[in-house]
């Protein structure tokens, strides 16, 4: 877990960054990111009447709402589950609502200098992510063929190829990979078979 004085440092290195009135907010935040989760992109809006803060990590978003004497209110979406991220602003202030697919939270009157840079810092988080979990697919493909003794038949080494392509197909189906995603990292699999 990172100290207070990790996530200062972290958040100050946030070219943009909104922090009003999430000061409690951000003193959690040591109680809840993991070691070697990063924040990426911080920002602050209204819900239900109450200051939230909506922060970005290298592994999910999360929106915080520490009551002031006690009391905490807190979501988290994995960038796996996320399906779509939508902003829209006026003159001032903007909206930004993050959807998984199954419900959707929508944080309010977040000034628009940071609405713009919260949602280009989640797509790019997604984005990575994404390559990552197809990167570690294929590299899980090919340890499995290369573990495998040649002694063995040639059934179980086909589970383990057919397997990494159906977990593809499942990825794609999802929404997680692109047409192009899917091609390129289909045909890395089928290369390494033969």
């Amino acid at each position: 877990m990172p100290t207070i004085d990790q996530v200062w440092q972290q958040i100050n290195a946030l070219p943009d960054r909104y922090v009003f009135y999430t000061r409690k907010e951000i003193r959690y935040l040591p109680k809840i990111l993991v070691e070697g989760e990063r924040i990426l992109a911080l920002t602050s809006g209204f819900f239900n009447k109450h200051t939230w803060l909506c922060v970005c990590t290298t592994k999910r978003i999360m929106f915080i709402d520490r009551g002031m004497f006690f009391g905490l209110r807190q979501i988290q979406m994995g960038l796996d589950r996320i399906q779509a991220i939508d902003s829209e602003f006026s003159i001032f202030f903007g909206s930004i609502r993050v959807w998984d697919g199954a419900s959707a939270f929508q944080i309010n009157l977040v000034p628009k200098s940071s609405v713009a840079a919260f949602v280009r810092t989640v797509q790019a988080a997604m984005d990575i992510y994404k390559r990552t979990m197809v990167h570690d697919i294929v590299a899980n493909a090919s340890a499995a063929q290369v573990s495998h003794a040649p002694a063995q038949t040639a059934a179980p080494a086909q589970n383990g190829w057919v397997g990494e392509l159906e977990k593809l197909s499942q990825l794609r189906a999802a929404g997680h990979l692109s047409e192009a995603e899917y091609a390129a990292a289909k045909a890395k699999i089928l290369s390494e078979k033969n």
